[in-house]
């Protein structure tokens, strides 16, 4: 059983039976895809996050108030 999250991070599992057969092995490649993207949108979030900096600063609002 491989365990997944997808892109919007919501968790699903692939069973992993004795058969291997291609329609295993696309779902596979496609949830090792979405993983990848997945990872990808995290970090570009956690990026903007970091630039934006903290919650509540307004820091466009003071400048402008000056």
């Amino acid at each position: 059983m491989l365990e997944q999250i997808d892109h919007r991070g919501k968790r699903f599992t692939i069973e992993d039976d004795d058969v291997d057969d291609d329609r295993f092995s696309v779902r596979r490649r496609r949830a090792a895809a979405l993983e990848r993207q997945a990872q990808r949108e995290r970090r570009e979030l956690e990026r903007a996050k970091a630039v934006a900096g903290p919650d509540g600063a307004k820091p466009d609002v003071e400048v402008l108030d000056r």
